[in-house]
């Protein structure tokens, strides 16, 4: 499985399409559903379940793959 960041970001990127496109990293921008596209997005590609708060925490892209590697990890 590659846990690169330039991965990660392509696949979180994949997933605004549209008028969404542009804000993709911009996670405080993120609409409801947008959010949930990305919690199941990194389920299913990295087996990894995040909480409301976890991704409400985090502030960037940098730093909500530095979270989903460290729960991979526990």
């Amino acid at each position: 499985m590659d846990k690169t960041f330039d991965f990660f970001q392509g696949i979180i990127r994949e997933q605004f399409v549209g008028s969404f496109a542009s804000a993709f990293d911009k996670i405080d921008e993120w609409t409801s559903m947008q959010s949930l596209i990305v919690v199941s997005t990194i389920d299913e590609h990295f087996d990894v379940l995040l909480s409301h708060e976890e991704l409400k925490n985090v502030t960037s892209l940098q730093a909500l793959h530095q979270k989903v590697l460290q729960k991979m990890e526990d």
